[in-house]
């Protein structure tokens, strides 16, 4: 739900540091510009190991509590006058340092970099280059996405060009971060798969065990909740066997946000409260406990605690800053869903706007879209329906941006990863190649033993070679289907339906061939849900797919009845759970009639099951929309056809099938 929304926004290293809220207002630069012209000789002049033993710490992510600002302290303290090459490498650390969610400390860190550019001009490249990837953070926080994205893309072209592997899987996982919030799930993974091949070849592990959790975060922002919380189940098994508790803390609100995208409100609930008490105990800056408050208050609504809700929001809103923080957006967005849920609607209109500037600045298609949903609701309470209109026809278009983003996730997902491991393997077998020749020159000079041997250690190479191609060829093929299926109904999901309806489309639309499509939605199944309970819910989503699938049965036999007499086959209808209640079928061939008996069919025979075996006097009706191609030029189009089609069903009273008509 709305909590994938939450900016994740440091470098892994970075976001460490930021679970600390450290509070650096003043950073000296203990060293003068003059001082730095010898900085290539003084390299390493001055031995200092307490020094070196704090910055392996720091900079192998192990900080995960609120001593970092006085480690940064100390580090400045333990360096001599004229180490010119330490002071270099403090200096990214002590940007990391500021609390980027509070305002002034935002605006100070900025002021540091400035100074810093300044009297360090000719700083060596590497640390130019970290400076850069923490000035492209703070850029974010005050939601500037596109000035940092181009920012980090241009730091991740000068570390790969100094052959800096660090700063290279640094950019990487940045890049995937902004992706990933921004809704461009298949550009996140490829950045942070290279991120996490980069921090596995450099073993560094707690780096690596985040990349996972941003991973398993993308995954969660797909609607793949179910996969993601086994990622986060792990990681928060690890990071609790090392000791790390916030980095578990930071584990267990994502797994929040994931418990509200799966309807279960209480157990979010509980969890944010158990975070909510770990940051009072622990931490000072209270801008972190006001966000945890904020996440809160989310679940608090959905569980109808509607002025619990509001006082935490009150009680924390001075404290959410609006230039650099998200929050502020969703902080809003909750107050008007609480005052609506108290029926006080008229007031929650403020709080629409402030959210809406809010979320437009970010770029945040997510909160965007929740936002819209409220304002139809309340909207329609409020008898607007012009508003109401204009509130649905955009979130619509967001609908329609958020489908393309996820459009080719799985194939790129599967694309990065194992091409890259085809690399590997290649070039490995190169490199073996290359030995091979080597020792058989060396060998014929020897002796035929060795030779004998050298051959024998290059078989097995090759050998081992076709093993791991075949097991992972295997898993490729696992998670190719993982990725194309709704686990609950087993019916290809939005990314596998419209991948294949788009071929027929197509296919069909060059030859003005008939092509019809039903969009079905069942009616008040939140009331199903709330009064029968989710695990009925469940069985209910399962019960009409396998009507919807009995009904297309009918039609796959009459398509290879009606191919033998054909010269070519045109391709078999579609099914698709494409929302949470929504089904999309596409049936090839279709004209308008046959499209509507379909429809009437599975309506009625949904209408006449008996929903009592799931539980005690439950009923079960849908609402369908029918369109027939006509000349659309995308397959959007004709969705849209059939979706206005279905939301005219819905006003109409339910519990019918409603066709489209240009005139309507």
């Amino acid at each position: 739900m709305m909590h994938f929304l939450m900016l994740r926004i440091y470098s892994l290293r970075q976001m460490v540091c930021l679970i600390t809220f450290v509070l650096f207002f003043n950073v000296t630069l203990p060293v003068s510009a003059t001082e730095q012209k010898g900085a290539n000789e003084a390299t390493q002049a001055f031995d200092n190991p307490e020094f070196e033993q704090i910055f392996i710490l720091i900079d192998n992510g192990d900080i995960n509590d609120a001593s970092y600002p006085n480690l940064i302290d100390e580090m400045a303290q333990l360096i001599d006058d004229g180490d010119i090459a330490r002071t270099y490498r403090l200096l990214p650390k002590q940007c990391l340092a500021y609390n980027f969610l509070e305002e002034q400390q935002n605006l100070n860190a900025q002021k540091f970099l400035t100074d810093v550019y300044q009297r360090y001009s000719e700083m060596p490249a590497d640390i130019r280059i970290n400076l850069k990837l923490c000035e492209a953070t703070l850029l974010r926080y005050r939601g500037e996405i596109t000035d940092a994205n181009q920012m980090v893309q241009q730091a991740l072209i000068d570390a790969q060009q100094i052959n800096d592997q660090r700063l290279t899987a640094d950019a990487y996982s940045i890049l995937g971060q902004i992706a990933s919030y921004t809704g461009d799930f298949a550009v996140a993974l490829k950045n942070l798969l290279q991120a996490y091949e980069g921090y596995q070849k450099l073993k560094l592990v707690t780096l690596e065990r985040l990349t996972l959790l941003d991973l398993a975060i993308t995954y969660r922002r797909l609607g793949e909740t179910e996969n993601a919380l086994k990622y986060y189940s792990q990681l928060e098994q690890a990071f609790s066997d090392s000791d790390q508790i916030a980095l578990v803390m930071l584990v267990k609100n994502d797994m929040a946000y994931a418990f509200e995208d799966i309807d279960e409100f209480q157990k979010a609930a509980d969890y944010y409260l158990a975070i909510y008490n770990y940051y009072q105990e622990t931490q000072s800056d209270p801008t972190f406990v006001a966000r945890v408050a904020v996440d809160m208050s989310s679940a608090l609504i959905q569980l109808e605690q509607y002025q619990q809700a509001l006082d935490y929001l009150y009680k924390y809103e001075a404290i959410i800053s609006p230039s650099v923080d998200t929050h502020y957006s969703f902080l809003h967005l909750y107050k008007a869903q609480a005052k609506h849920g108290l029926k006080l609607t008229k007031e929650a209109l403020p709080h629409l706007e402030k959210a809406t500037v809010g979320f437009n600045k970010n770029h945040n298609k997510r909160g965007h879209e929740m936002l819209l949903k409220l304002k139809v609701e309340i909207f329609e309470s409020l008898e607007q329906w012009q508003q109401a209109y204009q509130a649905q026809l955009a979130l619509y278009e967001i609908h329609l941006k958020l489908d393309k983003a996820l459009e080719n996730q799985a194939s790129t997902e599967m694309r990065v990863k194992f091409d890259s491991e085809k690399i590997e393997a290649e070039n490995a077998e190169l490199v073996a190649y290359h030995e091979l020749k080597d020792q058989q020159f060396i060998i014929q000079q020897d002796n035929e033993r060795l030779q004998i041997l050298t051959l024998a250690l290059g078989f097995a190479s090759v050998l081992l070679l076709i093993i791991f191609s075949l097991y992972f060829n295997k898993k490729s093929q696992q998670l190719k289907q993982l990725a194309l299926t709704d686990l609950l109904t087993q019916l290809p999901n939005r990314l596998s339906f419209y991948r294949n309806a788009q071929n027929t489309f197509t296919r069909l639309s060059e030859r003005q061939q008939p092509l019809s499509i039903i969009s079905i939605d069942i009616d008040h199944f939140k009331l199903v849900n709330d009064q029968h309970g989710h695990d009925t819910g469940d069985k209910v989503l399962k019960a009409v797919a396998q009507i919807c699938l009995e009904n297309l049965s009918v039609v796959h036999l009459s398509e290879q009845h009606s191919s033998m007499t054909r010269k070519s086959h045109t391709g078999r209808s579609h099914i698709g759970r494409v929302g949470g209640e929504e089904f999309l079928i596409l049936l090839p061939n279709a004209r308008s009639q046959a499209a509507i008996n379909l429809a009437q069919s599975i309506l009625n025979d949904i209408h006449s099951f008996d929903f009592s075996h799931i539980s005690e006097n439950l009923s079960v009706t849908i609402s369908a929309g029918v369109a027939t191609f006509k000349d659309e030029t995308t397959l959007t189009e004709l969705i849209k056809k059939a979706d206005k089609a279905l939301y005219r069903a819905k006003n109409q009273g339910r519990n019918q099938v409603v066709y489209f008509h240009d005139d309507a």
